[in-house]
């Protein structure tokens, strides 16, 4: 027995290594091997069919966008609901963020902002529903189209609701046991994708708040490769996307990597306090002065001596002053808070230390001092620009070595700098992103450098750093709301195009972060205030609203599986139920009641009109808002995927509630259909659809003018006027 368990195990070896070798992991490094992986099986099989499928597909869609230079445009949907309105909308990816979860709350944890104090357990959660939602989806479409004929199932799209979902594993949530936790989760909720970010757990924020801590690059290596073990532990090809936010953090947590270094800075004059010991003295000297709840110096033991020579230089810098002034103020009740105090004074501290300090990197400090050399006429074996090329990707061990070659010796030491939390700081940007983003790139699948605002030239500088060195890398990129992006600077044209633009530099996966929330709430308040305003039909215009885009909102209880449980029920009962919930009594049924002038009519009308003119049939009308959400709408006329024709209009009601079609462009795009009164048919069913007293043609053509005077030929419209500005009134 035991000789055959070990001749399996060998087998599950064998074949678990052919699976780490497969070309989907040709760009992926590993630090343990198969061994190790089978080691954490156990002998009853389970195989996560949802994720691994998903995992699967998804990344395969991925390699084919990158190849093409295209991309999914996605958001972060607020409910199961609205991630399968996204799917059947044709949005193939959906991401799931710790935002949303954290705003939304749950049924233990209260709503607040993203700082991933919810439990581990929580966006597993939330993504569990979303695939639940998608799976109920699918199977309530696969019932109905059982039902359907050959022809109707034809006619009707089928929607892919497979749980294409990269979720939030924020930074894992702690050490290496907690990111297999995280991931075990998320794929046994179904979820083939996981972005890991490389903050520091307990001070993470979200990436547009301040404060940001970064973790070393080899504890977010780390992370990344636990998260890719569990993955191969329970044979899921899952997406693993690695996140940095060093283009807009100023923390660090430790200096033990060496590809962090470059980017550390340091003090380059020590003859000053430390930035720790010169904040807890402005802290103590504001308790001292009557801010009494100013107390976080408390939390530490600092000497006399070193409280002493800090408050020293707050008296040589001015600081003292100030502090004594802003005090006084603070106690003659003038209109200001103990937080507003400290936060002006920290404000003015940190701009005064840094001055002083000359706070740089390590690769400033040399280079400054190469040209003052230079300056003075020494001449060295590598110009100043070819010392910070070096020097912006060597460790600092290195880099101290290069410079005592050539003779150079500055003073540089980053621990004065600290934080009174121990942080080092750093210089952020793009720079930092591109050497944090090169080096977890064989541990992921999908690089993301987060952002402070949307830029292509940034995202540009991004991709190509990534690419000069791995070409076949896919990238990721927040589209934020937390952005605005009117200040972006892009025209509503950039706007338009920026996600396309994004595809073309490799961005495969392009998401707004919480769209959902905001969509939840703006959508909520406008309900809610047409409700105050009009009573029941507010819900009335939703409805007429639901009927126009021919959503299948407009069924409710279709929507969410009533048919299919109906058959299940009659399944169980061997037909013989009496209680099926679609039955006469369901008031779904007062939904299919025409209740507008039917786009069929005017497909009957252009049936005659096809064979009267000898014409090819089976066009189709279409009704829908021109742009989703506009005020304006169009009709338009198909044959298939061909639009042959189409008018854009407004309806509007004057002062005397009398209905008025205001027409902003209309086309014949098929040429052999000119001249025969298509559009005289389609304006009649306007007229007829909407009752309209009156049709106001803006901005209008000389084919305008020509079809209005036909029509009124035709008695159509009793009169016509052009006389009034730029339009014509009928």
């Amino acid at each position: 027995m035991a000789t055959k368990t070990k001749t399996t195990q060998e087998q599950a070896v064998r074949e678990t290594q052919e699976w780490m070798d497969g070309a989907r992991f040709n760009d992926i490094t590993r630090l343990y091997n198969a061994r190790q992986v089978v080691e954490q099986r156990g002998t009853i099989a389970n195989d996560h069919t949802v994720a691994r499928e998903a995992a699967e597909a998804f990344y395969a869609r991925l390699r084919e966008l990158f190849e093409r230079g295209e991309s999914i445009t996605t958001f972060g949907p607020y409910s199961p609901g609205q991630a399968v309105t996204m799917k059947r909308m044709g949005i193939e990816g959906i991401y799931l963020g710790g935002w949303a979860t954290s705003a939304k709350g749950s049924d233990t944890e209260d709503p607040g902002p993203d700082l991933a104090s919810y439990p581990l357990s929580q966006v597993p959660a939330e993504a569990a529903t979303l695939v639940r939602g998608l799976l109920t989806a699918d199977r309530n479409q696969q019932y109905l189209r059982s039902r359907m004929s050959e022809a109707e199932r034809a006619r009707t799209p089928e929607v892919d609701y497979r749980p294409f979902i990269i979720a939030d594993a924020d930074t894992g949530h702690g050490g290496d046991p907690h990111v297999r936790n995280l991931i075990r989760r998320f794929v046994e909720a179904g979820v083939p994708g996981y972005h890991i970010e490389d903050q520091r757990p307990g001070t993470k924020k979200c990436g547009h708040q301040g404060g940001k801590v970064l973790v070393a690059e080899d504890e977010q290596i780390k992370r990344l490769n636990a998260a890719r073990f569990q993955l191969d532990v329970m044979g899921v090809p899952g997406i693993i996307v690695a996140r940095t936010d060093a283009e807009a953090a100023t923390l660090l947590d430790g200096r033990g990597d060496e590809r962090d270094q470059p980017f550390i800075l340091g003090a380059t004059n020590l003859a000053l306090p430390s930035y720790k010991v010169c904040m807890l003295a402005l802290m103590r000297c504001l308790h001292h002065a009557g801010l009494e709840e100013i107390n976080g110096h408390l939390l530490y033991e600092i000497s006399e001596e070193e409280y002493a020579e800090a408050e020293a230089w707050l008296v040589q810098a001015g600081l003292m002053k100030v502090l004594t002034e802003k005090a006084n103020a603070f106690r003659d009740g003038t209109d200001v808070t103990a937080d507003a105090v400290l936060d002006a004074m920290s404000g003015r501290l940190v701009a005064a230390w840094e001055a002083e300090a000359g706070l740089e990197t390590y690769g400033d400090a040399v280079a400054e001092m190469m040209e003052f050399r230079i300056g003075e006429g020494e001449r060295f074996e590598m110009s100043v620009d070819e010392w910070r090329e070096f020097s912006c990707s060597a460790s600092l061990s290195r880099a101290k070595a290069r410079a005592k070659e050539m003779g150079i010796t500055v003073i540089w030491n980053p621990e004065p700098a600290k934080t009174p939390e121990g942080y080092y700081q750093i210089r952020g940007g793009i720079p930092y992103a591109i050497a944090k983003s090169l080096a977890s790139a064989p541990f992921a699948d999908v690089l993301w450098m987060e952002t402070k605002t949307a830029n292509l030239d940034d995202a540009r500088e991004f991709a190509e750093a990534i690419h000069a060195v791995y070409p076949d890398k896919m990238l990721a990129y927040n589209l934020s709301p937390s952005f605005n992006w009117d200040t972006t600077g892009m025209t509503d044209e950039e706007m338009r195009r920026f996600p396309e633009e994004l595809g073309k530099l490799g961005f495969v996966f392009n998401f707004i972060t919480y769209g959902g929330h905001q969509i939840d709430g703006v959508a909520a308040e406008e309900f809610a205030t047409a409700l105050k305003q009009d009573g029941m039909l507010a819900l009335a215009r939703l409805q007429r609203k639901i009927r126009l885009v021919e959503s299948p909102y407009r069924t409710p209880q279709t929507l969410v599986g009533g048919p299919r449980l109906d058959g299940a029920l009659a399944a169980s009962s061997g037909r013989t139920a009496t209680t099926k919930a679609m039955g006469k009594g369901s008031t779904q049924h007062q939904h299919l009641v025409q209740t507008e002038v039917p786009k069929k009519l005017l497909e009957d009308w252009l049936a005659l009109w096809t064979a009267h003119n000898e014409l090819p049939g089976d066009l189709r009308v279409q009704l829908r808002p021109h742009r989703a959400g506009s005020e304006l709408l169009e009709l338009w006329v198909d044959r298939g995927a061909e639009k042959l024709a189409n008018v854009v209009f407004g309806t509007i009601h004057d002062r005397k509630e009398r209905m008025i079609l205001s027409v902003r462009d209309q086309n014949t795009f098929d040429e052999a259909l000119r001249k025969k009164r298509l559009m005289t048919l389609v304006h009649l069913f306007l007229v007829h659809r909407y009752k309209a007293q009156s049709v106001h043609y803006v901005s209008p053509t000389e084919d305008n003018r020509y079809q209005t005077s036909k029509m009124k030929d035709h008695g159509i419209f009793s009169q016509v006027s052009d006389e009034i500005g730029d339009i014509i009134v009928a």
